[in-house]
């Protein structure tokens, strides 16, 4: 499991405490995605807690930013390229780009269940899902309101899913917990499961 943090605008950011705790939890890589002037923009690939507090420190986010932070654990493709979030598009090339603008970003909490990946070890199962499957589920930003079809994104993963388009709006699949305002995918204090 990964886990995915949530701040939409209007709510404070996760405090410095709540970063490493995540981090140090999930170390295999972190990244964050947030939308200004219709473009979402995404920055991933730290592999230390040191590099992404130095990111985002100067971004100077506010409570008006609407903000989505993953940290990865993975078992296998372990990459600063396989890190989330990633751009919501066919383009296997951009699923690797580091720092990118893009119409919509998505990050996924690691699977409960393997999906089918046929893009092999240079993509992670979420990579090659967003690619194959998911770029063909969601065309517009109406899309994210779509309740029935994001249940249904849900059911096929059993994965949770965060979903922002260039107008900050954030649609999530599955079930997140909310703690003074902020989303989780899970219990951001909870080491995941190592099997």
């Amino acid at each position: 499991m990964s886990i995915i943090c949530i701040s939409r605008s209007g709510i404070r950011q996760p405090t410095e405490k709540q970063l490493r705790s995540m981090f140090e939890h999930n170390p295999h890589g972190a990244g964050y995605m947030y939308a200004r002037a219709g473009v979402v923009t995404i920055h991933k690939g730290f592999m230390d807690v040191g590099s992404l507090l130095e990111a985002l420190k100067s971004e100077r986010f506010t409570e008006k930013d609407c903000v989505v932070y993953h940290f990865r654990f993975s078992k296998t493709g372990i990459a600063p390229e396989m890190t989330h979030p990633f751009p919501l598009t066919h383009q296997r090339a951009w699923m690797r780009e580091l720092d990118l603008d893009c119409p919509c970003g998505v990050a996924q909490d690691e699977p409960a269940r393997p999906i089918l990946n046929p893009a092999g070890r240079d993509y992670s199962d979420a990579a090659a899902f967003i690619t194959d499957r998911l770029a063909d589920m969601v065309h517009k930003s109406s899309d994210l309101r779509n309740k029935v079809l994001l249940t249904r994104i849900y059911r096929m993963t059993q994965s949770k899913f965060a979903i922002m388009d260039g107008d900050g709006y954030v649609a999530t699949s599955g079930e997140f917990v909310i703690d003074h305002g902020l989303l989780f995918s899970g219990n951001p204090s909870e080491t995941p499961s190592r099997l």
